[in-house]
């Protein structure tokens, strides 16, 4: 039988005054050692890879919320511009615009509060990438996904506003407010001496005089009921507007839309006239509300 083989290390210290030393260690002990070294590293690597996949998971969807505000921020840009289009008709909407103002603010403040959290900037002011990668997330996770959460709501709120303020202006578009033509005001609403006898005579609507063939506007947008003839209007159209309200329009010498036309705020529907009972050139203009005529003058801006 062979010699068994020696399961062990040695190791001999020779100093130079002492006699020699001898150290015996185990063979497998080295192997140990450099294993647990070995794993001790590869921990660290995969714990490190962790934490930097994280955080870029982090940032890339941070940039995504970037994208959706600043489509969002453009939606506004565009609405103010509408806004600023109405101001001047529209006294009402001032108090609209405001709102429209603070829910921007209150929204670019959030969005700065989370692009410090994380060391990044907005595209929409010049950024978008990492200024200097951070060596550690200094602030809790936690902390951050709640920011976040507040930032979503407030798009969601902001979303549901933008859609709100579509439908009133929508609404105002149909309120008969637009002045429907240029000239004098001849006539009121409500008592006055009769033109054609003797007498009072109520007066349901107001007279513009002016040249014929002056344009006439649609007051609000609206569908056309009736374009014709009318007994003591002459050539009239009426428009329903949809909320209640319906507006006339008497006394034309042509007529350039018919019944069942859709038409908007503004648009040329006729030309001034002198037909039907008539004592010259104007235009006769009604507002009935509710089926009741009122006063125009109380509508029209």
């Amino acid at each position: 039988m062979g010699k068994k083989r020696d399961s062990k290390i040695c190791i001999m210290i020779v100093p130079h005054t002492e006699k020699v030393r001898r150290l015996t260690i185990p063979r497998w002990l080295p192997k140990i050692f450099m294993a647990a070294v070995l794993t001790t590293i590869t921990g660290v690597y995969l714990a490190f890879n962790n934490i930097y996949t994280s955080h870029i998971s982090l940032e890339e969807e941070y940039d995504q919320k970037i994208s959706i505000i600043n489509k969002l921020e453009e939606e506004n840009r565009k609405k103010d511009i509408e806004l600023s289009k109405l101001k001047s008709e529209n006294k009402d909407l001032y108090e609209t615009t405001n709102e429209v103002e603070e829910k921007l603010a209150e929204i670019e403040r959030l969005q700065r509060e989370i692009e410090k959290k994380v060391g990044i900037k907005s595209p929409s002011r010049g950024g978008g990438m990492l200024d200097d990668p951070p060596q550690e997330i200094t602030e809790p996770v936690e902390e951050l996904q709640v920011l976040k959460e507040v930032l979503e709501e407030k798009e969601r709120e902001l979303i549901i506003f933008i859609d709100d303020l579509e439908k009133r202006l929508e609404y105002l578009k149909t309120v008969p407010d637009l002045w429907p033509t240029k000239g004098r005001l001849s006539s009121t609403f409500g008592n006055r001496k009769n033109p054609f006898g003797r007498g009072i005579k109520f007066h349901y609507g107001i007279d513009i005089a002016n040249s014929i063939g002056t344009d006439i506007w649609a007051a609000g947008s609206g569908r056309v009921v009736f374009s014709g003839y009318k007994a003591g209007y002459g050539n009239t159209i009426i428009i329903d507007h949809g909320n209640g309200y319906k507006s006339y329009y008497a006394h034309n010498s042509k007529l350039l839309v018919n019944r069942g036309d859709r038409v908007e705020k503004g648009q040329l529907i006729a030309k001034m006239g002198n037909t039907g009972r008539s004592t010259g050139p104007h235009l006769h203009f009604e507002i009935h509300k509710g089926g009741k005529a009122i006063d125009p003058l109380t509508v029209l801006k």
